[in-house]
């Protein structure tokens, strides 16, 4: 790999990493196109986490020895807390693939009750942790729609600097949780205008996990440090996050 193809893999991947939703905002698809019913104890018994009790659930290293959690943006406002908003459907194309794109942001096309976004370093490896408090009956339709655009969803492009994404597909559900899917695609970073002749196109591993605690999801996001590497979330971090959310979600006041 070129030095000028590492540079330029290294910045995009850093920038498509931190989620560009909070540029984004509105449901702007009417009615979604694939409800699912939430089942009786999600709909009417579920807890929505607050802001402050969503900060207060994110794994550190009491739960996880070694663990390293950082803010997105720290010492702001930004980043870090409360920056996820509905991601509209018309920023990606194909629109079918909208729910894929925005579950890589860690959101979707609805608009959370709270959110927190973190930095996580564990075992060595590196991720995005997202976790979003909507309202009960919208919760299981995020995951609904994601399961369903899956099936169809190869490609798309979206957001501000027209990330491209290819070779999507489904994974191996994950254990924890209510409820929970998994899939794998890759980014692709094209060569600069000024790029050498023989500089090429390269796709980068990227692993997503989305897994329902009541009304809360939790969204894993990592990506591969070397081309052709797969991308591989840490596996004590999904279960130390999962036994927290699991407490705070089915735990009554």
């Amino acid at each position: 790999m070129s030095g000028a193809i590492g540079g330029r893999h290294l910045a995009a991947v850093t920038l498509i990493a931190i989620s560009v939703t909070a540029c984004d905002s509105g449901h702007d698809a009417g009615t979604p196109t694939a409800k699912a019913k939430a089942s009786p104890a999600t709909e009417h018994e579920a807890r929505v986490l607050s802001q402050q009790q969503l900060e207060d659930a994110v794994v550190d290293a009491h739960d996880l020895p070694g663990v390293r959690v950082e803010e997105i943006g720290m010492g702001t406002e930004g980043v870090g807390n409360g920056v996820i908003h509905a991601a509209r459907r018309t920023n990606t194309s194909p629109s079918l693939c909208a729910p894929v794109s925005a579950a890589v942001d860690g959101a979707s096309g609805y608009t959370p009750a709270a959110s927190v976004q973190r930095t996580v370093d564990s075992e060595g490896r590196g991720a995005i942790l997202t976790l979003v408090s909507y309202h009960p009956a919208d919760t299981a339709r995020v995951l609904s729609e994601l399961r369903t655009a899956l099936k169809s969803c190869k490609q798309y492009t979206a957001g501000p600097m027209r990330a491209t994404y290819e070779d999507i597909e489904a994974t191996n559900a994950p254990s924890q949780g209510d409820d929970g899917i998994a899939f794998r695609l890759k980014l692709i970073l094209t060569p600069d205008d000024d790029a050498l002749p023989d500089e090429e196109v390269l796709k980068t591993p990227v692993s997503v996990t989305a897994i329902r605690h009541g009304s809360t999801l939790a969204i894993y996001k990592t990506t591969s440090d070397s081309i052709g590497k797969p991308a591989s979330i840490p596996s004590d971090l999904v279960n130390a996050q999962s036994k927290l959310l699991d407490a705070a979600a089915h735990t009554t006041e």
